[in-house]
């Protein structure tokens, strides 16, 4: 068997799957004589990875993983948990790209996701978040029956392992003990007790702890999904531990495409996934491998529906375009895409001493720093880049958010948050991509949409698998969305304002536009208008990278993908567990969500085994 970076891990497709000429089709190698597994996961990332373990904890039956990305042990910078911004647009990176946004000014915006084991999971910025309660509620109430807070909070615990930390004050009785996924809090710069006593100043409530049945609103510190070694805890970290590799029941393979997935072509009544064509390369050479139990997508908000329509599971309008035969005719694959969008980064001056803009852009002390967290595992690299979070609702009559502007409440409930602000110690330009001015000193803020009326859509662009999708999140579509993002901007500036932050902020009160660096941080709150808003959002607006819904779980094959189980409608053989499925956004950072979808996924799939 050929292997990768780890010896566990295999890269040559001819060792584990049947050479395979898709000219010649199933004619020639029926599906029985194809080297087969029990269940084939389609994409190591977050969810993948949680399968992977969970279900080969069987000895009994066989599973295969195929990522492909690399592993997660060839990168350094994953490792660190400020290092994630040097893993986008590089090999670790899918660098998908969306449709020109007609309301930002016809401008494309990047979308980061992981290619590589445990995918975005490896490569975030690490905020473990439950999201709130009453995100699971509302799936439920969709028609996502046994998927409500009480049946999530159970998969949470089980994926978790906290570890207490003494300057944070969270009650560990309220996490999980024993999970594989380690979590805790981190070392945090001195502006950002700053930022949460400022929250509090307007009236928006301290949170110690924003993972418990009270909900999200408030402000406060995020916890890290961190290990006791002060390294990122990701998927591929937490569930594909070496001993986990060493089973001789699972298979994982990295570096390896799948292209489609395969299903019988004589077969009369519903489809039945029977298993996969993978390759090294557009151009590699081509193999199957067989699912006798089940084909499990977890490909992602871009990959799972991509997947599903060039294997002929999607509109069938859209199929027939691009001459893929129609396996089933599911209307809404791609569809109901959910974004959180971000307002872009507002960044405000602050005085020497407070941030950590001495670690970031210094590389004197950033090597201090490094040399610090190999050795030590402590100080600034070990921590969070979004150190605070602040949840609020944009009809909250107690913020002064300013003149009123319609707003339609897309929110799970009426304790659950629809904004985010998002607070990092240091100037952030173009998501890292950019160094500010030497001795810049400042805070990044970033206005979040957390529960968008707009939906956007996934399409192919051919039938290739190695073309991106056509991705169109079409952001700021409704007037609502526009009118959260305008408000958020000016509770923002009147936050930067408010003592102890305003303290240790260098801040002007401008009228007009000054340093195109600091506007509209620089910006009068009283006195900026909203277009001045909505042109600097045009400009600067980009995805928070939390994609979900485009196979959403519903009860119907008319408005959904998945059945309550996971399960493709009217498909034998086939589910997708990742985000894709979720049946609406949740109103926070939903990986975690993503880790304990996996694991009640693993459960629902266990008990299908017992009883069939």
């Amino acid at each position: 068997m050929g292997y990768g970076h780890s010896r566990l891990l295999a890269t040559d497709p001819s060792q584990y799957a049947t050479p395979w000429s898709p000219a010649d089709g199933a004619a020639v190698i029926p599906p029985g004589e194809w080297n087969s597994f029990d269940y084939v996961i389609v994409g190591g990332g977050t969810a993948g990875c949680v399968l992977a373990s969970r279900l080969s904890e069987d000895p009994s039956v066989t599973v295969l993983l195929i990522e492909a990305g690399t592993s997660h042990r060839s990168s350094f910078f994953s490792r660190i948990p400020m290092g994630f911004p040097r893993l986008f647009n590089t090999i670790y990176d899918w660098k998908y790209r969306t449709q020109p946004q007609r309301e930002l000014g016809d401008r494309p915006v990047d979308w980061q996701r992981g290619k590589i084991l445990g995918g975005s999971s490896s490569i975030n910025a690490q905020l473990y978040h439950e999201c709130d309660p009453a995100d699971f509620d509302s799936w439920e109430s969709q028609g996502a029956t046994g998927w409500g807070y009480e049946s999530m909070r159970k998969y949470f615990r089980k994926a978790e392992r906290y570890m207490s930390h003494p300057s944070h004050l969270v009650d560990p009785s309220g996490h999980g003990r024993d999970g594989p996924w380690i979590t805790s809090h981190v070392p945090i710069a001195p502006i950002s007790a700053k930022v949460i006593e400022a929250a509090k100043t307007l009236g928006i409530p301290a949170s110690n702890d924003f993972n418990t049945s009270e909900g999200t609103l408030g402000a406060g510190y995020f916890v890290a999904s961190i290990d006791e070694k002060h390294e990122r805890t990701s998927a591929a970290t937490a569930y594909l531990r070496e001993e986990v590799l060493k089973r001789p029941n699972l298979l994982v393979a990295i570096s390896t495409t799948t292209e489609k997935i395969l299903f019988p072509s004589d077969e009369t009544g519903d489809p039945t996934a029977v298993g996969v064509q993978i390759s090294r390369g557009e151009r590699a050479a081509k193999y199957v491998v067989g699912a006798r139990k089940e084909v499990i997508l977890s490909a992602g908000a871009i990959g799972s529906p991509q997947l599903l329509l060039l294997s002929g599971i999607g509109p069938r309008a859209h199929l027939e375009k691009l001459n893929i035969p129609v396996v089933r005719d599911l209307p809404k694959v791609g569809q109901n895409l959910l974004d959180h969008f971000s307002a872009g980064a507002l960044l405000f001056r602050a005085k020497p001493g407070f941030t950590w803009d001495w670690v970031v852009y210094n590389i004197y002390w950033s090597a201090v720093a490094l040399v610090q967290w190999l050795i030590l595992g402590t100080g600034p690299l070990s921590s969070l880049a979004t150190q605070v979070g602040i949840f609020v609702r944009s009809d909250d009559p107690n913020l002064p958010y300013g003149e009123s502007l319609p707003v339609t409440d897309m929110s799970s409930g009426p304790r659950a948050p629809d904004i985010e602000f998002a607070i990092a110690p240091f100037v952030v330009i173009e998501s890292g991509a950019h160094t500010p001015p030497r001795g810049t000193h400042g805070i990044t803020a970033g206005s979040v949409l957390l529960k968008p009326c707009s939906k956007g859509s996934i399409e192919l662009r051919s039938a290739s698998v190695y073309d991106h999708p056509i991705i169109d999140p079409n952001y700021l579509s409704n007037e609502s969305d526009w009118n959260v993002m305008i408000r958020a901007t000016r509770l923002l500036l009147r936050l930067a304002r408010a003592p102890p932050l305003s303290d240790a902020l260098d801040l002007r009160t401008l009228s007009a536009p000054g340093d195109p660096l600091f506007w509209p941080g620089d910006a009068d709150p009283e006195k900026i208008m909203d277009e001045e808003i909505k042109a600097v959002i045009r400009r600067y607006g980009q995805s928070a990278w939390h994609p979900t819904s485009s196979a959403r779980m519903g009860s119907s094959p008319h408005d959904s993908v998945v059945d309550i189980e996971l399960r493709v409608h009217c498909v034998r053989g086939l589910r997708v567990v990742d985000a894709s499925s979720f049946p609406d956004q949740v109103s926070g950072h939903p990986c975690a969500v993503v880790v304990a979808m996996a694991e009640k996924a693993s459960e629902l799939i266990a008990t299908s085994r017992s009883q069939g």
